[in-house]
């Protein structure tokens, strides 16, 4: 016996040395992948408190999620006098890993607004409740149960044109852990949180689950094993399906033409509804609401015939179907609409200027860089200014 166990003795003590040393050089050179979000009862995910790390994924900036679950400098629940505030809903593009939070559109914002006069007077601050792959009804989920606690003076609403009429149909979208809304026989709108009894979503909210989640925050090593899987998931995923030239994958190109069919038409009547409940929420909060239309990559590609080629084979004469939508459904209602598209794709084609992707990403396609969020800023801050308070 004694042959086996001190062999096997020295092997587990060699292993746990590798494993120590390994996790050390991980965090010397400043290597991280941490578990970001956890389940939520009410919007599906939100982002783990006091999580932090480098994200590398695509471009690369140091994210902090604060105490209070959002990734900007925090604030005082009960808000200060002289100050008037921002409560920004959104997903990725609010979230904004892919730059550091001082390069963000809705950090630039407040002194992009106090050098107009908006909000003469007072301090303008903004709060970020974006989180990744969120929908309208999870911004409206957010606005009543989270944003409204903290008194803004303005909601702005992130709306992205590529993925939120999908993300907000039950019938359209693959991701289910979350609260959809449905029309009743009544023609009323009804909120659906059936993914609280999917086993799925029991399971990932469960304490075991958690306790993985939590221990992985804690080792670089196991947060590299998990890097890892979720590479080759990524990589089968792209080799099942590849995208069309000019198409992100994830994206659906059908939001920039008019809906190809019932499905469609009625994710698209879904959210025209949400964009109603969440001004209506705004202003039973008191506070006024702006919604902010995100482009699609392609929408402001620098290259005009890349754009032309969408076009032809979508059948457009050009790609900004969600963006005069939306200003005329928001003109109906009475709400403001702030289309960014338009005037981003006439910056990136008079200078030549790609707003989305990175140098390690294709350039064109993803997420805003750091000169797409200046630009946004610029552009919604005019708009803003415009209006004032």
């Amino acid at each position: 016996m004694r042959r086996f166990l001190v062999p096997a003795a020295t092997m587990l003590a060699a292993t746990l040395f590798a494993l120590l040393a390994f996790e050390l050089v991980l965090r010397a050179i400043g290597w991280s992948n941490p578990i970001w979000y956890q389940p939520d009862a009410q919007a599906g995910w939100t982002l783990r408190p006091g999580v932090s790390g480098w994200y590398t994924k695509e471009g690369r900036g140091f994210v902090e999620v604060n105490a209070e679950g959002r990734r900007d400098a925090g604030a005082a629940l009960e808000k200060p006098a002289g100050v008037y505030r921002i409560a920004v809903l959104g997903d990725s593009y609010t979230e904004a890993m892919q730059v550091p939070q001082e390069q963000t559109f809705w950090a630039l914002l407040p002194g992009r607004l106090s050098a107009c006069g908006f909000a003469k007077g007072r301090k303008i601050e903004a709060l970020n409740f974006g989180v990744s792959g969120y929908g309208t009804a999870q911004e409206l989920v957010t606005l009543e149960t989270r944003a409204q606690r903290y008194r803004p003076d303005l909601v702005l609403l992130q709306f992205t044109n590529g993925n939120d009429v999908q993300n907000n149909s039950a019938a359209l979208e693959k991701e289910k852990d979350r609260p959809f809304y449905r029309f009743g026989a009544d023609g009323m709108l009804r909120a659906d949180e059936s993914f609280l009894t999917d086993p799925g979503f029991r399971s990932r909210a469960s304490a075991s689950s958690e306790r993985v989640r939590e221990l992985t925050n804690h080792s670089r090593v196991l947060q590299l094993v998990r890097t890892a899987r979720e590479a080759i998931t990524v990589v089968r995923s792209a080799n099942a399906k590849a995208a069309p030239q000019g198409v992100e994958q994830g994206l659906e190109p059908m939001v920039l033409a008019p809906p190809p069919d019932k499905r469609w038409e009625e994710a698209w009547q879904v959210t025209e509804a949400l964009l109603v409940k969440t001004a209506d929420a705004a202003a039973h909060a008191g506070a006024r609401f702006a919604l902010i239309t995100v482009p699609y990559a392609i929408q402001v590609h620098p290259d005009r015939k890349a754009r032309a080629s969408l076009e032809a084979r979508l059948g457009v004469r050009d790609l900004f179907y969600p963006d005069r939508r939306l200003v005329a459904f928001a003109a109906r209602h009475h709400l403001v609409a702030i289309p960014v598209a338009p005037e981003m794709q006439r910056r990136a084609e008079q200078t030549g200027t790609y707003f989305h992707g990175f140098k390690d990403v294709d350039l064109g396609r993803g997420h805003w860089n750091a000169a797409g969020h200046a630009a946004a800023a610029e552009i919604i801050a005019r708009h803003l200014c415009e209006l004032q308070p």
